[in-house]
């Protein structure tokens, strides 16, 4: 399976189909990136038969529906923590991405975990996707007198780098500018017969 597409968040409820011994059956609820309805209901069967004996056939889906991130404007930290099966084994993995809107910081993790560790769309298993706090906003936040545990921080340096608000960046290239006055940067006009803007 192939992540084809802008991956889209679904909330995925579903459940396995009642029976004379089971009338009430629990209702199974899934937070899903798929680029589609389709594919989101397919991975929706596919994490819950390994969790529950449950498949297609003897389950129905009750609910999809799409959620759609409020604030795109501003550039946020997530925190992602996802389970993938490689060559040699199963791992666990956390990871920080930054970018304007969930979906956008899932679809950066896939094409990170892609060239980093040839991880493929259908082995990544998207376990938690939180917005982490920089590390300033984080400590104003924590009173050690009252609060138990520490608030969630950006950890990894590639986030952090660019958490200071004096960052700069370099022009690697400086185009010269034309001279004023000039059309093009050609030189003066001068309006004589043989003169090509004349």
């Amino acid at each position: 399976m192939r992540a084809s597409g802008t991956l889209r968040e679904f909330r995925v409820i579903g459940r396995k189909l009642p029976t004379k011994d089971e009338p009430e059956t629990p209702l199974y609820r899934m937070r899903i990136f798929a680029p589609n309805e389709t594919v989101a209901q397919s991975r929706f069967w596919y994490f819950l038969h390994q969790y529950k004996k449950m498949k297609r056939s003897t389950g129905q889906i009750l609910a999809v529906n799409q959620i759609r991130d409020r604030k795109t404007s501003t550039v946020r930290n997530f925190g992602i923590t996802i389970r993938y099966n490689s060559r040699s084994g199963t791992h666990n993995m956390y990871k920080e991405v930054r970018d304007t809107s969930m979906c956008g910081a899932v679809e950066l993790l896939y094409q990170d975990m892609a060239g980093r560790h040839r991880a493929r769309f259908s082995t990544i298993h998207i376990v938690d996707v939180v917005e982490v706090p920089a590390g300033i906003k984080a400590t104003k936040k924590y009173n050690p007198m009252l609060d138990d545990e520490a608030p969630a921080a950006v950890k990894r340096s590639v986030v952090k780098q660019f958490l200071n608000s004096k960052i700069k960046f370099p022009m690697a290239r400086r185009l010269p500018r034309a001279p004023r006055g000039c059309p093009h940067g050609r030189g003066p006009a001068s309006g004589g017969i043989g003169d090509r803007h004349g």
